[in-house]
């Protein structure tokens, strides 16, 4: 703890925030993720995804 803050090493600290993404028409799972820097299988876990060829327009899904 004392190497941390006498090396200021919290200014890289970030929080991650949540953005949902509403699936469009032509949407994929794989354009989404190469979209926001995650992965299918990120994507698939954080919103169940059974199947990834099995979204829905206007279903939000998790993205990063």
């Amino acid at each position: 703890m004392n190497l941390i803050e006498t090396s200021d090493l919290t200014k890289y600290d970030r929080s991650i925030e949540e953005v949902d993404h509403i699936v469009k028409k032509r949407d994929s799972v794989s354009a989404l993720a190469k979209a926001y820097g995650s992965t299918q299988m990120q994507i698939q876990q954080w919103n169940g995804l059974v199947d990834l060829n099995l979204i829905k327009v206007n279903q939000r899904l998790r993205v990063i």
